[in-house]
């Protein structure tokens, strides 16, 4: 064969290597830089993430015993009190604290990763399980039916068994899971309950309803209704000893893209709930000796 063609054909193979290796180089390229900008928009929100931050965010319920601001500088509850302690521990020095009344939009909130921790009085319900995870239990505690104290001269009937729910209007915060509770409690019953939600509504707000008599009836946790009716006089003059439901766990959630953080999380609640500072806390807001 020609000389001359051998070479012409030697350097036609060389570019198509070069050139094919050059492709192959800048598709590489392409893609690490491609995953390096996917990664930086959506970087997993876990516990690393969140200590590289150096910033906790929380979702929390506005209530007294949970987290209540007294002025602009200071802020004060339970909850509060143990977020700041895991923050410390996780050595985390920024914690911001959200307030929502919407539990439904609190868990969106979660969802979309707006916020790392869920800290809420949340009952532990399977059909939850496949949204979010839930942590080790925080306490237990009841759902308590809320309602004017017994007087033979009020025409409104005084609730102590469950049964005299039926067909009566029970007044909700928007989105809280009490809904469900009093959806479960109007089929075991076999009557219908009248569920009417108040709209950007505190527990707070609806004890103060009750007291004006604009409502008859609503539900609170045992522990958030025994800290406002001994904070607040007015409130005295609510019973709160009817309860609607079991005592159940109640716990923290996070995101289900998060176990680092869960595994922390659960580890510290393990020893802190048994701690001396938890217990002093725990009997400061709830009154339980």
């Amino acid at each position: 064969m020609d000389e001359k063609l051998l070479n012409k054909m030697s350097k036609r193979k060389h570019f198509f290597i070069v050139g094919g290796c050059l492709i192959i180089a800048l598709t590489v390229i392409s893609f690490i830089l491609f995953s390096q900008d996917y990664l930086q928009k959506h970087k997993p929100y876990d516990l690393e993430y969140i200590q590289d931050q150096n910033k906790l965010r929380v979702i929390v319920e506005p209530n007294s015993m949970s987290y209540k601001v007294i002025d602009v500088d200071s802020i004060a509850g339970l909850q509060v009190l143990m977020i700041d302690s895991f923050a410390k521990a996780m050595n985390i020095k920024n914690v911001e604290l959200i307030s929502e009344t919407n539990l439904t939009e609190a868990i969106n909130k979660l969802l979309n990763h707006e916020v790392d921790i869920l800290a809420w009085h949340i009952p532990i319900y399977n059909t939850m399980r496949d949204k979010i995870n839930y942590s080790i239990p925080v306490f237990t505690s009841r759902q308590m039916l809320i309602q004017r104290k017994y007087n033979p001269k009020d025409s409104v009937e005084f609730i102590r068994n469950q049964l005299g729910l039926a067909d009566k209007e029970v007044y909700l915060q928007p989105g809280t899971f009490y809904r469900q509770r009093i959806e479960n409690l109007s089929k075991e019953i076999g009557d219908s309950i009248h569920i009417k939600e108040v709209a950007n509504a505190r527990p707070t707000d609806l004890f103060n309803m009750l007291v004006n008599r604009d409502i008859d009836y609503t539900v609170c946790d045992e522990f958030v209704a025994r800290v406002l009716i001994k904070e607040n006089k007015e409130f005295s003059k609510l019973d709160m000893n009817t309860a609607i439901s079991f005592t159940q766990n109640y716990s923290w959630c996070v995101h289900p893209d998060c176990p680092l953080l869960l595994d922390s999380l659960n580890s510290w609640l393990a020893k802190y709930l048994e701690s001396k500072e938890y217990n002093k806390i725990y009997r400061e807001y709830t009154g339980v000796k």
